[in-house]
């Protein structure tokens, strides 16, 4: 067995060298800057180079469009390289279906019309339901009214994404203002169905949902298929995953962390991956349990955190770097002023910041007069810092990270909305409080290459803080506290 792989300048691990020789549907379990897709450029050099395996045979899917590129540029070959939509696309035109692609905007712009002209007795079940006290014409107005329109458009997605049929939701286990809000949400699905077909309009989950259909009729020849951040898959991708592998024979391999699996929201099902071999029988699994990215001193902090839930995978990560103190805690009582403050202290020893949140909008609370915000980036004394929402900073990583609005409220971190007992009871996932929500946070803190720096109301903690504090305390004993 040759143990020194390298690719891109860098030698694989022995871990890695496992998947390059696996010879079957495996299943690869990783962590937190464990080298994942240096794992899958790996794999696909060595089935093209020792191997012999033409480029065209092999099918690698990604989530984002940015992976793919990423992953394109590493392994220099021409092999297929497709988000799931693009995948589905290509069978569709392939089979010359004819449709017109909507955008997700459509559902948004539905969901929020139908919300404007509800009866007075469904916008009571709204108002009920949301527990707010206020009138119908002043909440849609208000914050909140955002909120509510994501969580059905989430809701939706679940429905579409895992294929649920209406009767089984509404006589699942719901109380019966539940069971009028679904009926709502069933209103406002039926209506986006409606306006779909009136003009032979497919969305990114119909272009999944219609192609798998048609993937013997697309002459499709792939011999391997290899999947990133499988963790976020959801039954109609695997439905098209096992049409394809089935039609074409093919070895399946799926790279993913169940540790940072957080679109639930949009109709992902960790329970796919987490029970892979029930789906392909007699796959092998390996562990990556090497990272580069994190000290050993906050890998044990974060794995502590998460693995509070025991239905995480258990994980034994290891990482070659040493850093004291990798958490700060930076509690306040004006939140501008700390922002400035750390940015002050961090800005003349390192041009790689990352400031990260929760929310989108969360920016604006904490910049104070000498700061700007465009295009995603936070201007400070002619320093441009990247600023992103904890969902899209997935696969990032900075020197040192800035976490905002860690507070105790609904739209804190934890985010209490996003524990909505309701799309749990629809698609049962984990039995567990803040399941997702503690998953995005572990994504938060695991970004930083150095240190973290997280901010929170001194009066008015998360109760994530409380327990990072603790598991700090318990693991090296002492808490450091940013102070300006």
């Amino acid at each position: 067995m040759n143990n020194n792989y390298i690719i891109n300048n860098i030698k694989l691990d022995d871990y890695q060298m496992q998947l390059l020789y696996s010879n079957s549907d495996t299943l690869v379990i990783a962590g937190a800057g464990a080298g994942k897709t240096i794992s899958i450029v790996g794999k696909v050099h060595y089935l093209i180079k020792v191997k012999n395996v033409s480029p065209k045979d092999i099918l690698i899917i990604s989530f984002t469009n940015a992976s793919t590129r990423d992953i394109s540029q590493k392994i220099d070959y021409d092999c297929d390289v497709l988000t799931f939509h693009k995948l589905a696309m290509a069978i569709l035109d392939k089979s010359q279906t004819d449709y017109q692609l909507i955008n997700s905007s459509y559902l948004f712009f539905i969901i929020r019309e139908t919300l404007y002209t509800l009866k007075p007795i469904d916008q009571k079940t709204v108002l009920i339901f949301t527990k707010q006290s206020t009138s119908y014409s002043k909440f849609i107005k208000s914050n909140y009214f955002n909120v509510f329109i994501n969580f059905i458009a989430s809701t939706i997605n679940l429905i579409k994404s895992n294929n649920i049929n209406s009767n089984t939701i509404i006589s699942s286990r719901l109380s019966t203002i539940e069971k009028k809000m679904v009926l709502i949400i069933l209103k406002i699905y039926y209506e986006y169905i409606i306006e779909k077909n009136a003009i032979n309009g497919l969305d990114f989950d119909d272009l999944i949902t219609c192609a798998t259909p048609k993937v013997e009729f697309s002459n499709l020849n792939y011999k391997y298929i290899i999947i990133d951040e499988f963790q976020d898959t959801s039954l109609i991708r695997l439905n098209l995953i096992k049409k394809i592998s089935d039609f074409c024979n093919s070895q399946v391999i799926v790279v993913g962390d169940d540790w940072q699996s957080i679109y639930h929201f949009s109709g992902c099902d960790l329970n796919i991956f987490l029970n892979f071999n029930h789906y392909f029988k007699g796959a092998t699994t390996i562990k990556l349990v090497n990272t580069y990215r994190n000290s050993q001193q906050l890998i044990n902090i974060a794995s502590s955190f998460i693995e509070k839930n025991p239905l995480q995978v258990k994980k034994n990560l290891k990482s070659p770097k040493s850093c004291l103190q990798p958490i700060i805690l930076a509690p306040y009582t004006n939140k501008r002023k700390m922002l400035t403050s750390i940015l002050d202290k961090l800005i003349p020893i390192t041009s790689s910041i990352m400031i990260l949140s929760r929310n989108c909008e969360d920016i604006y609370d904490y910049m104070d007069t000498k700061m700007s915000f465009e295009n995603n980036f936070v201007s400070y004394k002619g320093i441009l810092i990247p600023f992103y929402t904890v969902h899209k900073s997935k696969g990032l990583e900075a020197d040192y990270t800035i976490i905002l609005n860690c507070n105790n409220s609904i739209l804190g971190f934890p985010n209490k909305i996003e524990d909505n007992r309701l799309i749990s009871k629809i698609l049962p996932n984990e039995d567990y409080p803040f399941a997702e929500e503690r998953r995005l946070f572990y994504v938060a803190i695991t970004r930083c290459k150095e240190k973290t720096y997280i901010l929170y109301d001194k009066n008015n903690p998360s109760q994530f803080i409380k327990e990072i504090k603790k598991i700090i305390k318990k693991s090296i004993h002492k808490i450091e506290y940013f102070k300006y």
